[in-house]
């Protein structure tokens, strides 16, 4: 299984990360993004530390796990 999502919360709001299957990550937060997400970094290239405990002030509530063999 690999990691295709992340969900974090913090000061009553939510923002997550979509990850691609090739690693491309995209950030959306309907405050300042609307109903664009943003493209980030690959991630392969960020520590497992920056990506599955924070995003800014917030915190992760939840992570999206998808099998690859479909």
């Amino acid at each position: 299984m690999k990691l295709r999502g992340i969900i974090y919360a913090g000061q009553a709001h939510f923002t997550c990360r979509y990850i691609e299957r090739d690693g491309t990550m995209w950030f959306h937060d309907g405050i300042t993004t609307g109903r664009n997400c943003l493209e980030e970094v690959k991630l392969q290239s960020l520590p497992d530390k920056l990506i599955l405990h924070r995003c800014g002030e917030k915190r992760v509530t939840a992570v999206i796990y998808a099998r690859d063999d479909f």
